[in-house]
């Protein structure tokens, strides 16, 4: 049976949602730019907001046992480099210098399940704080337009345009099983057990190829 969800659309001045990298001082955008994939990017322009990163944001503002399930993409923006310097409030000093990779001008797009939990935007308020580096003033979403509706299924192929946990639990609120991916581009999401601990969870990346998908995770393939 196809539920129902909300299509957010947000904006967004200063945005990093990067890539987990332990080491070195680049710090790039989870962006496909930076990924190898064999052949062309179908999808290059579209940023994904993995599932992890959005239900996360959501839990933290509405409580973490909550039945959320939300995924999004990113679809207008300018890129831009920022030198940062940690703090260790350990040893009272600032780490080595690193340099960020950010958005600026961001639009993009949120689709959020409706359950008992969720069931209206409204939850939300105005907007809402994604990503990292919140206390230089990064990661406000301001909410332009929400809609409720209910999905199609997009009859063939196409490109997967998010992130999200290769796992029944997380597919299938997306309309989503193992057996309809059919050319898999894997890779790793955080998934959260407490406030101080998690693990990385096998996850679907973007241009991944869905077959017979909801019509808002996927391009059609050219």
């Amino acid at each position: 049976m196809i539920g129902k969800y909300y299509k957010l659309n947000f904006r967004s001045e200063l945005l990093y949602i990067g890539e987990r990298t332990k080491k070195g001082t680049f710090k790039p955008l989870i962006s496909p730019l930076h990924a190898k994939y064999k052949g062309k990017f179908r999808t290059e322009g579209i940023l994904p907001i993995p599932y992890s990163t959005l239900t996360g944001a959501i839990a933290a503002l509405l409580g973490e046992n909550k039945n959320i399930h939300a995924i999004g993409k990113i679809t207008s923006y300018e890129k831009n480099y920022m030198a940062v310097a940690p703090y260790d409030a350990a040893i009272n000093t600032a780490k080595l210098p690193i340099t960020i990779e950010y958005l600026t001008n961001v639009k993009g797009e949120m689709f959020i399940k409706k359950t008992d939990d969720f069931y209206s935007p409204a939850l939300l308020g105005d907007a809402i704080y994604l990503g990292g580096l919140k206390s230089k003033g990064f990661g406000k979403c301001e909410f332009i337009s929400d809609k409720e509706f209910e999905p199609q299924v997009l009859k063939g192929d196409g490109v997967f345009l998010s992130r999200i946990y290769y796992e029944d639990e997380a597919l299938s609120q997306f309309g989503m099983t193992q057996s309809n991916i059919i050319k898999p581009y894997f890779g790793y999401l955080f998934k959260r057990t407490s406030d101080y601990d998690g693990y990385y969870q096998k996850a679907i990346f973007e241009n991944t190829i869905l077959r017979n998908a909801y019509n808002f995770l996927v391009e059609v393939i050219k």
